[in-house]
């Protein structure tokens, strides 16, 4: 994961024409592209993949037409996905780290992680710990501190259970040596709204959640659990520089782009190359800047290698989440 995560900006662009798309297979696309989504309408990925789709008709040549499939915490979609046919036509957004923790938690998952091909990550969005405008906690370290002195006192809000949220919070205990009481909600915003009504001390959600009620004063963000600072949050540490300790950041929502397996590769790069030329409009870059979402392009082989390195990574923690 460490080769992958130094910013959360565009790095290089790679920029190629719309031209240069069709010219690996001048059949495809013919008709709408499908994308799976595994959440539900409204959500930090559905809105991802909604602007995706503004943009794709004039790098693709054809609409993206988006398809929440929510259930079991990404499972039905994630599933649905595996099972789709190969032929270009349906693809679908795979979430790391939830897509691995559903694998590797549950008994008789209906897909492999070889069921899918990488297109291209789009999107990272790291976990940050909040807590209310008038909390007595300033700082990361009063908050560490208070959880050391009182363990399991403190409660910490977030998706769950068995989410990325979780997942990063359970690494911060372990490798911090404190101890809080984790309390799961639907998702990032009910979390944040037990926050704001003072129902738990604190709370764990996706950054991009929570940036809005932060740079409104109704939060204050203690620290983003990531590698630098989050940038539109930047006065905000990450957790090394609050601590000084080395904290992993697994828990990091990344959103990427993935086929079933065995497509045709002339019908894959020609989709790799309209993905490339959308994250690279301005107009789309624009677009996602105003919403606060982090972009993180990754190529497809690219991501195909961070997905390895997470796979690996993340089964070293899933004891502490059981």
């Amino acid at each position: 994961m460490r080769a992958f995560l130094k910013s959360f900006v565009l790095g290089a662009a790679v920029t190629l024409s719309g031209s240069a798309a069709f010219a690996a297979d001048d059949d495809f696309p013919r008709k709408p592209v499908s994308m799976i989504v595994a959440y539900s309408p409204g959500g930090g990925t559905d809105t991802a993949a909604r602007i995706l789709a503004n943009y794709m008709d004039k790098h693709l040549g054809q609409r993206m037409i988006i398809r929440n499939k929510p259930g079991a915490g990404g499972q039905v979609g994630f599933s649905e996905l595996a099972r789709a046919d190969n032929d270009g036509y349906t693809i679908g957004f795979i979430n790391v780290p939830s897509i691995f923790l559903v694998k590797m938690m549950r008994d008789n998952v209906p897909f492999e992680m070889s069921d899918f091909e990488p297109i291209g990550n789009i999107q990272l969005d790291p976990v940050v710990l909040t807590v209310p405008a008038d909390s007595p906690y300033n700082t990361f370290e009063e908050f560490v501190t208070a959880a050391k002195a009182e363990p399991g006192a403190l409660t910490v809000g977030g998706d769950g259970p068995q989410s990325n949220n979780q997942l990063q919070l359970v690494v911060a205990e372990d490798a911090l040596e404190m101890d809080v009481n984790f309390v799961p909600f639907s998702g990032s915003g009910p979390a944040i709204t037990a926050t704001l009504g003072n129902q738990v001390d604190a709370s764990i959600p996706s950054a991009s959640s929570a940036a809005s009620q932060v740079t409104e004063g109704r939060l204050k963000a203690l620290a983003v659990f990531a590698s630098q600072r989050y940038p539109y949050l930047p006065d905000v540490p990450t957790v090394a520089e609050a601590t000084g300790v080395d904290v992993k950041n697994i828990g990091a929502a990344m959103r990427g782009v993935a086929v079933p397996k065995g497509i045709d590769p002339e019908r894959k790069a020609v989709l790799e190359a309209a993905f490339r030329d959308v994250v690279n409009d301005p107009e789309f870059i624009a677009h996602i800047e105003r919403l606060g979402l982090p972009l993180a392009y990754m190529t497809a082989d690219e991501f195909g290698s961070y997905l390895s390195e997470a796979e690996a990574e993340i089964s070293g923690y899933i004891e502490l989440l059981k």
